[in-house]
């Protein structure tokens, strides 16, 4: 019977060590007092955020935890213990699941974790707990890296659009030049033509005509 016993507590050990080994974050509390519902209802928020309520005996869970984590969670665990396990991921979110959960529930207790080997107690837990999620953190980020070249854009957007405007403007003022010097030219070598013909015809008549009457008194008093 002892035997059978023994195997038996060496097999949980194994089930929750491989349950334990590649999680990037390990949280212990203890859910003494906590209903069959809100059990379920902190197993559903854990889910959400791919994570998992790994409900285990203490004396198994130090046995199981201890062969590959920082030995000094054991002494995190104590009584009815509850891991959340998160394999891979941001530490906030299941940080903040528990909690949240914890305030709404003050039976939950939170010991502390580890997270990638490193030991965390139960302040650090609320601290990720109070930071932006990842996410959040990388959108900040962006935008910090973007706004120089979003200002360098805009700069560069403005000098050309100047460019163009003083293209255009140079542009429009030749295109009103042309026209003036055209019609300008014309109107004013049109009046020196009609002005020239006239003075011409003006000067020449009246010579022919005095030409005339000398020639012809001259040829009457040659014959008297």
């Amino acid at each position: 019977m002892a035997k059978h016993s023994m195997e038996t507590k060496k097999m949980m050990v194994d089930e929750t060590f491989s349950r334990v080994k590649d999680a990037d974050i390990l949280i212990v509390t203890n859910y003494n007092g906590l209903s069959a519902h809100d059990m379920n209802v902190l197993r559903k928020e854990l889910r959400e955020v791919s994570a998992e309520y790994l409900v285990v005996k203490d004396s198994i869970a130090k046995r199981a935890i201890g062969k590959g984590q920082n030995s000094g969670i054991a002494e995190m665990i104590e009584g009815e213990t509850g891991i959340a396990i998160y394999k891979k991921g941001d530490p906030t979110h299941i940080s903040k699941v528990l909690v949240r959960f914890a305030k709404d529930h003050n039976v939950l207790k939170i010991h502390g974790g580890i997270i990638k080997g490193d030991l965390i107690s139960k302040d650090d837990v609320k601290q990720l707990a109070a930071l932006p999620s990842r996410e959040v953190l990388l959108a900040k980020l962006a935008n910090v890296l973007n706004a120089p070249i979003q200002g360098l854009a805009g700069a560069l957007n403005a000098i050309i659009c100047k460019l163009a405007y003083a293209l255009n403007a140079v542009k429009d003022k030749k295109g009103q030049e042309k026209p003036a010097a055209i019609v300008e030219a014309k109107p004013e070598e049109k009046v020196e033509e009609k002005k020239e013909e006239p003075n011409v015809e003006s000067k020449e008549g009246p010579k022919k005509e005095d030409e005339k009457p000398q020639t012809e008194n001259k040829e009457g008093q040659n014959g008297g």
